[in-house]
């Protein structure tokens, strides 16, 4: 049975990404330590797109600059996340994207996580993640799932501060080059909240 374990960044960082854009579909990649099949830290999250999830030429650019920069901090990418934005969409079939398939492809296996917060959600302090390992073609859910409650403050101060107004993902990065879809910033507030 795998743990997974979600670090203040990698968290906030997605349940932002959603409440940044309610009104559209979010995606991005997962950053790990490396992991075996027992425990999987995961920790940050890159946000990618809003406006069109499934633009593959953005998609392959932007996980080349993600995965260099990954291998020099010593992470590799190991999920994918989405936040549909139909919450009721909880199927991994239906959030199913080719960029899950390419880090699989790379890594063996990859987490696949869609994001079902609603702001109402995240406030009531609960953990609106659901996890599979996707393997194979195959997706697993996984249940041994912890976020600290330190993530879950942090998330509720800056969803009602609306510091997610903050994020930066991909999309706002091809639109305007100087902005750091590292979130370099971001991190530094969450850092200062814990």
């Amino acid at each position: 049975m795998t743990n997974i374990k979600f670090s203040n960044n990698a968290y906030c960082k997605m349940i932002f990404h959603a409440a940044k854009y309610p009104h559209c579909t979010v995606n991005g990649v997962l950053l790990a330590k490396t992991h075996n099949n027992r425990d999987v830290e995961l920790v940050d999250c890159i946000p990618l797109f809003h406006i069109s999830i499934n633009l593959t030429p953005m998609a392959e650019i932007a996980l080349m600059q993600i995965d260099e920069y990954a291998s020099k901090k010593g992470l590799i990418i190991a999920g994918y996340y989405v936040a549909p934005e139909n919450p009721r969409e909880t199927n991994f079939d239906k959030v199913y994207n080719r960029i899950s398939e390419k880090i699989a492809a790379n890594c063996g296996s990859s987490y696949v996580v869609i994001v079902n917060s609603t702001i109402y959600t995240v406030q009531k302090g609960k953990i609106p993640l659901k996890i599979g390992l996707y393997s194979d073609g195959h997706y697993k859910q996984c249940e041994n799932v912890s976020v600290s409650d330190d993530a879950l403050n942090i998330c509720i101060t800056g969803i009602n501060d609306e510091l997610y107004n903050k994020l930066i993902d991909f999309d706002n990065h091809l639109d305007d080059i100087s902005l750091d879809w590292r979130n370099c910033e971001l991190n530094e507030d969450f850092e200062s909240m814990s």
